[in-house]
C-alpha cells in the first residue's frame, strides 16, 4: 500500500487549495511569524507588543513532525498564546508584571505524541497498554482484532480517485455490520492486510456520497477525503470558515453580572481558584482539562463507568492534577450531584455530541440560568468535530475524520506521491491534542474577559477548525525539499491509507528514538512516584514556562484512572 517516495519539484503544490512556502524559515522565526497572524485574527487578543515579543521560541530549526503541514509550529503558537493570556491573568491578579513566555519548540513537537510517551516503571510504547495497572476501557480494541483495527482506515470508493475515511468509533462491529461484515469472520481474518482488503472490497461497492449518507443515516462517523479547496466548497466547510479559530463570545442576552474577584490563594499560577467541570470523553477535551489543571485550576473530571472511553494510556498521560469521579445521569442522585458541580463551577468543558447534554439538563442554557441565579458568570466551552453550526455540527466525529474532511489527509497523500484524492493519515493524533490546547486557550480568554468585563461566555473548539487553520494560505505548507530534509534527519517510515493511528505514532517515536536524542531528554518530562499506575510514572510536562517557577504550569497530583475518586464538591476558598 506504500505510495511513491518524495521526488517532486519543491515548488509543486499539494493539491487544490494549498499554498507552499517559497523560502524556508527556521522554526523559531516561523513561530514568531505565525504568532502575529493568529493573534491578529483572534477577537480580543492582545495587541501589546511587549507580550507578543515577550514570547521566546527556542529549539531546533527543522521540524520533528513528518509531512508538509506546519503542525509543530501551529501547536507551539497555540501554547504561546495560552502563555500570553496566562500572563494577562497574572497581571490582573497583581501577582506578576512579567511579559516573558518561554516555549520550547521541540517540546511542542512532542506534545501531539503525549499519550505514546508515557513510561511506567521502565515500560513504554505498546507494552504500557498491557500493564495490569492500566484499565482497559475498550475491550474490542484491546482484543487486537484486525477487523476492529481496520474498521478505522481510508478506503477508495466506487468513484475512482475519491476516498473515504471509515471510522469504527467506539463500536467497530456496528460499522462493519453496515458493510456486511460480521463477528463470525473475526476468527477467519487474522492479519491486518487481509482485513483491509476485505473492507476495501465492501467500501468500493459504494459511491462516495452513498457511503457518506449511509453513515449519516445511521449516526456513524466518517468523511470523504476532501482537498482543502474541496472542503471549503462544501456548505459545511463554508459554515465553519465563518468562525474565528479561537471562538467565544460574551452572552449578552443574559443579565449583566459584575466581574468576580479572584480567589485569595497562595498558589501563584494563573488559574488558581478557578473551578472546572470536565465533562468530556476521548482525547481533545481531556487534553484541555490537563492544560487548565497545569495552570492551577481545580478540575473535576466526570465519567460514567457504564460508557466506553478510549486510549488506554490516556489516564496516565492526560489525567494529572484532576479529581476523577463516576456519575450515572440516569440516577437521580447523580443528576443532582452534577447539578451541584455546575452551580459551583467557573468553567464547563463539554465534549459530548453537540447539544446532547441539553436533554439531560446540562446544556448551555441551563448553565447560564444557574450562573444568573448565583450572580456570577460562567464559561461554557463545547468541543466537537465540525464546529458550532452547520448541518454536520451535531454529527459525531474523530481526529481522523476531521483530518479527512479539512484536507489534511489529502495533503499527506500528496506529500507521499499518492494519486490525487487518496488520503493518508497524519503521523500523530495532532488535531486531537492541538484542539485540546485550543480549547484551553478559548477558556482562558473567556476567564480573562470575565475578570475584566463580567458576564458569562460561550466558546467552541473543533477538530476540523484546527486542521483548517494549519492549511490556511497565510500559514502555508513546507516545500517538498524541506519535507525531505525532515525525513532524511529522522528516517521516518512510509505509511499509507491503511495505517491505524496507534501503531503509526509508535513508529514515529521509534524513528525519533533511533535517529535523535529528542525523546530521551528528561527536561521534557515530569515524574510521579506515588501514582496508582506504578512507582515511577513519567509523562510529558506542560510546554509553557514563565520566568518565575512559582507561576509556571505544573501538576500537583499524579494522574489517575477514570472514576478513581469518590464524589466531592469543589474546594471552598
Amino acid at each position: 500500500m506504500a505510495c511513491n517516495s518524495l521526488n517532486h519539484d519543491p515548488q509543486d503544490s499539494y493539491g487544490p487549495g494549498t499554498v507552499v512556502d517559497t523560502d524556508f524559515l527556521p522554526l523559531p522565526a516561523e513561530c514568531r511569524r505565525l504568532l502575529r497572524i493568529f493573534a491578529a485574527r483572534t477577537p480580543g487578543f492582545t495587541k501589546d507588543n511587549t507580550l507578543l515579543d515577550g514570547v521566546v521560541f527556542h529549539g531546533d530549526d527543522l521540524p520533528c513532525i513528518p509531512g508538509p503541514i506546519k503542525s509543530q509550529a501551529v501547536t507551539a503558537v497555540l501554547h504561546a498564546m495560552v502563555g500570553i493570556v496566562g500572563l494577562e491573568i497574572l497581571h490582573l491578579r497583581g501577582i506578576s508584571t512579567s511579559t516573558v513566555t518561554l516555549v520550547d519548540i521541540n517540546h511542542a513537537g512532542l506534545y501531539p505524541a503525549t499519550a505514546a510517551l508515557v513510561n511506567i516503571d521502565g515500560h513504554t510504547g505498546p507494552s504500557v497498554i498491557n500493564l495490569p495497572t492500566v484499565p482497559q476501557w475498550d475491550k474490542d480494541r484491546a482484543s487486537n482484532s484486525p477487523l476492529v483495527y481496520r474498521a478505522t482506515a481510508i478506503y477508495e470508493t466506487a468513484d475512482k480517485g475519491v476516498w473515504f475515511q471509515l471510522h469504527g468509533s467506539l463500536d467497530s462491529w456496528k460499522t462493519l455490520a453496515l458493510l456486511g461484515i460480521g463477528k463470525d469472520l473475526d476468527a477467519e481474518i487474522r492479519t491486518n492486510d487481509t482485513a483491509y482488503a476485505l473492507i476495501q472490497d465492501r467500501v468500493r461497492k459504494y459511491r462516495a456520497r452513498e457511503i457518506e449518507q449511509l453513515m449519516v443515516a445511521k449516526g456513524f462517523s466518517g468523511s470523504i477525503v476532501f482537498s482543502p479547496e474541496g472542503w471549503l466548497q462544501t456548505e459545511m466547510g463554508r459554515s465553519l470558515a465563518r468562525h474565528p479559530l479561537i471562538n467565544y463570545r460574551q452572552q449578552t442576552q443574559c443579565p449583566i453580572l459584575e466581574p468576580p474577584l479572584f480567589s485569595k490563594v497562595d498558589d501563584k499560577r494563573p488559574l488558581a481558584g478557578i473551578k472546572v467541570v470536565e465533562l468530556v470523553r476521548i482525547i481533545a477535551g481531556t487534553a484541555a482539562g490537563a492544560a487548565l489543571a497545569s495552570m492551577g485550576a481545580e478540575v473535576i473530571r466526570v465519567n460514567s463507568s457504564k460508557l466506553k472511553d478510549y486510549t488506554p494510556a490516556q489516564p496516565s498521560s492526560l489525567m494529572a492534577g484532576k479529581i476523577a469521579i463516576d456519575l450515572d445521569l440516569e440516577d437521580p442522585a447523580d443528576h443532582k450531584r452534577l447539578t451541584r458541580l455546575f452551580e459551583q463551577a467557573d468553567v464547563i468543558l463539554q465534549g459530548y455530541r453537540l447539544r446532547s447534554l441539553e436533554r439531560r439538563g446540562f446544556g448551555l442554557q441551563a448553565a447560564l440560568e444557574m450562573a444568573n441565579k448565583r450572580g456570577k458568570g460562567i464559561i461554557y466551552v463545547d468541543e466537537n468535530c465540525y464546529g458550532p453550526d452547520g448541518y454536520y455540527a451535531e454529527r459525531p466525529g474523530w481526529q481522523q475524520v476531521a483530518d479527512a474532511a479539512a484536507g489534511s489527509s489529502y495533503v499527506m497523500g500528496q506529500s507521499f506521491g499518492c494519486p490525487p484524492g487518496q488520503g493518508v493519515l497524519p503521523s500523530l493524533p495532532i488535531s486531537d491534542m492541538s484542539t485540546g490546547i485550543l480549547m484551553a486557550l478559548t477558556v482562558m480568554c473567556a476567564i480573562r474577559d470575565r475578570a475584566k468585563f463580567g458576564g458569562s461566555y460561550h466558546g467552541h473548539a473543533s477538530l476540523t477548525a484546527y486542521n483548517m487553520a494549519t492549511l490556511d494560505p497565510d500559514v502555508r505548507l513546507y516545500q517538498r525539499q524541506v519535507v525531505q530534509m525532515i525525513n532524511d534527519k529522522y528516517r521516518f517510515p512510509v505509511w499509507s491509507s491503511d495505517a491505524h493511528v496507534a501503531p503509526l505514532y509508535y513508529s514515529i517515536l521509534d524513528a525519533w528514538d533511533k535517529n535523535s536524542d529528542l525523546i530521551q531528554d528528561e527536561k521534557y518530562y515530569v515524574h510521579f512516584s506515588d501514582s496508582e499506575f506504578g512507582t515511577d510514572l513519567r509523562v510529558l510536562a506542560p510546554v509553557v514556562k514563565y520566568a518565575k517557577q512559582e507561576c509556571s504550569p505544573r501538576w500537583d497530583s499524579p494522574p489517575v484512572s477514570f472514576c478513581h475518586h469518590q464524589f466531592r464538591d469543589f474546594s471552598e476558598i
